[in-house]
């Protein structure tokens, strides 16, 4: 166990990476300041300037640290998070720990170092709907999930298993009507580490319907800024060992991938908060086959799908509802 958890470290310091989208328009009012972790000067991240911002690199074992930074805009509305501090490395429950008595959410901390969490594999949607309603459920009077679904993962560790998905939220709060969102991206590790998982990439934000796509862009690009320290990452090898060698050699190159990844999707967090507000109004975006045009309409639902006749009348069937329907396409 202690040698999976020597190889784990690396992935445990940095689950968090550039999330899934492009910087802020060139034309945003937004000014940005440099915010560094006080605690180990592990790494730097750009924040707006005259929010507040806390965080930094929390330690709770040799190879158990973990990054968060959190900003709330000046005026309280808006919530912004990278990483969670709260969010520990899994350890699965296996035949072994059950005869012995342990059952999921127990905490679990083999040889003092990682304070870990007995749970099974949540995939990455899944796991994200299970954080949204953690923590944004005690600050809305009805967290309403109005979009879930399965994204595809930044970059695929070599073995192992990474998913990824979002969940977007509606909330009544204290303070009027908001938008609540999470992406996450959990990773089940390969041999000698089989079994233990992590939350690998994790980003939320809770902002007024208004902000949503502002909220969305800063967070985008906080994260595209964040930047490990050099003289942290060889401390952290050292308390590694040898063993951490092959982990920060796929860390490295997958954030190389990120950084790719996020160059070259520019204009991707306009169009998903155009997304965001479609989900928001319960409508979705179809071609119609018979005209050719694009068209909001109702939204079908899981397992249902859009179909239009000569006229251009839409219906939601699960199956055609008649020889003269014709399926809309899907527009992403």
């Amino acid at each position: 166990m202690k040698r999976a958890l020597l190889i784990l470290s690396v992935a445990m310091v940095f689950a968090l990476g550039p999330l899934m989208a492009g910087p802020l328009a060139n034309d945003s009012h937004v000014v940005w300041v440099g915010f560094q972790d006080s605690a180990e000067q592990a790494f730097t991240v750009q924040v707006p300037r005259g929010w507040k911002v806390v965080g930094g690199l929390y330690r709770f074992g040799p190879l158990d640290p973990r990054i968060m930074v959190d900003m709330t805009s000046g005026d309280g509305q808006t919530n912004i998070r990278l990483g969670d501090a709260s969010v520990p490395p899994f350890f699965p429950l296996s035949p072994t720990l059950y005869s012995l008595g342990w059952r999921e959410g127990h905490r679990y901390s083999p040889n003092g170092v990682a304070q870990g969490v007995v749970a099974n594999y949540r995939p990455g949607w899944v796991f994200a709907d299970l954080y949204g309603q953690a923590r944004f459920g005690p600050v809305c009077r009805n967290l309403e999930l109005k979009e879930w679904k399965q994204d595809e993962p930044i970059e695929q560790n070599q073995g192992g298993r990474t998913t990824a998905g979002e969940a977007l939220y509606a909330c009544d709060s204290a303070a009027g009507r908001k938008v609540a969102f999470v992406y996450a991206e959990t990773h089940s590790f390969p041999p000698p580490a089989a079994g233990i998982w992590m939350v690998t990439q994790l980003g939320s934000f809770i902002a007024p319907e208004k902000q949503t796509s502002e909220a969305l862009q800063i967070m985008l690009h906080a994260s595209s800024t964040l930047t490990v320290s050099d003289q942290w990452e060889a401390m952290q090898l050292r308390i590694n060992g040898a063993a951490g060698d092959a982990a920060y050699g796929q860390f490295k190159k997958n954030m190389a991938a990120e950084q790719s990844h996020f160059e070259q999707q520019s204009a991707q967090s306009e169009s998903q908060g155009e997304s965001f507000d479609r989900a928001l109004r319960g409508v979705d975006l179809t071609k119609d086959p018979v005209s050719g045009e694009e068209r909001e309409v109702l939204s079908a639902g899981p397992g249902v799908r859009h179909w239009f006749n000569a006229t251009g009348q839409a219906v939601n069937s699960p199956t055609q509802p008649g020889p003269d329907y014709r399926p809309g396409e899907p527009v992403r």
